[in-house]
């Protein structure tokens, strides 16, 4: 009996041993996806620079001048006499829209028109204010101090040197007054730029370019900008400025409490409707306003109201 139940054991035990010798499935390896490699994105080639053409304005825009099809930010070069025969040069840096109004504007004595974009602070192209050429938003200037402006606002600008200065012929004077004689040809010369309004002007200017925007806009102009005048050319400020005003023409002044003479020139007319004055503190003069780091918070804002007000 006890072999019997021995043997039963025995058999049991091989047969257990023996489910355990199947094999074991194993995981099945899932190959990953190949990656499809990117495309390689080539870049555009750069526009190059527009080439220089120089236009002789005239009070009557000759054939060459209207044939030109302005569609283009970039400016070109312009040339033009004064009424005592000296060449001035300067850059006509057209709107976004035709017949829009033209801003001529006026440096200070010993400097030039290249200054006008100190430290590249883009203030001419903001005025021109073109549409950026895909679907960005447009890029703020001076830093982000330039506010972007409304697209339906453009401006065209004309810069130039005063005789003996930058580019333009002739020879430096003394007698600041000969520079009077180069702001009324300047303004006279914008009235037949190719597709700009020509009842539409108005003059910015700084220092002695300050009293010249205001001491020449007498006729055809619509309103100016001073930026720390000092009666230079000889001419009392406070007078050409009222004969302005009483013509409905707005005028705008703006000085630095250290700025020599202009903060009494700038109250020698008191505010009204047409005539606004802008004081900052510090020691500043002319084209020092126009430096993105020292440009002062709500410039951009002053210049676009007075052009608006100046030219609707």
């Amino acid at each position: 009996m006890r072999k019997l139940i021995l043997l039963i054991l025995a058999t049991l035990l091989l047969a257990a041993c023996g489910g355990n010798t199947a094999e074991q499935p194993q995981a099945t390896q899932v190959s990953l996806p190949t990656r499809t490699p990117r495309a390689t994105q080539t870049l555009l080639p750069q526009k190059t620079s527009r080439a220089t053409i120089t236009v002789p304005p005239s009070l009557t825009p000759v054939p060459s001048v209207t044939a030109i099809g302005i569609n283009d930010p970039r400016p070109i070069k312009i040339s033009f006499q004064t009424p005592d025969g000296v060449t001035l040069r300067g850059y006509f840096y057209p709107a976004a829209q035709k017949n829009a109004p033209v801003v001529v504007m006026m440096h200070q004595n010993e400097g030039d028109q290249s200054l006008w974009d100190l430290e590249n602070s883009g203030f001419l192209t903001w005025l021109q204010n073109w549409p950026p050429n895909d679907s960005s938003l447009p890029t703020p200037s001076a830093d982000g101090t330039l506010p972007v402006l409304n697209p339906i606002l453009t401006f065209n600008v004309m810069t130039f040197d005063f005789r003996g200065h930058g580019e333009s012929d002739g020879e430096r004077s003394a007698d600041f007054s000969i520079y009077l004689t180069d702001a009324r040809a300047a303004y006279q010369a914008a009235r037949s730029l190719p597709n700009v309004d020509p009842g539409r002007i108005v003059g910015i200017g700084t220092s002695i370019g300050a009293d010249a925007v205001i001491n020449a806009c007498e006729n055809g102009c619509r309103g100016a900008f001073a930026i720390s005048p000092g009666n230079w050319l000889g001419v009392d400020y406070s007078q050409s400025t009222a004969k302005l005003l009483e013509q409905g023409k707005p005028v705008r002044c703006m000085y630095a409490v250290n700025d020599g003479p202009s903060p009494a020139i700038c109250w020698s007319i008191e505010p009204n409707e047409y005539y606004k004055i802008f004081a900052y503190p510090g020691i500043k003069h002319g084209m020092t306003f126009f430096v993105p780091r020292k440009m002062e918070a709500d410039f951009g804002k002053n210049i676009i109201e007075f052009l608006f007000e100046a030219t609707r």
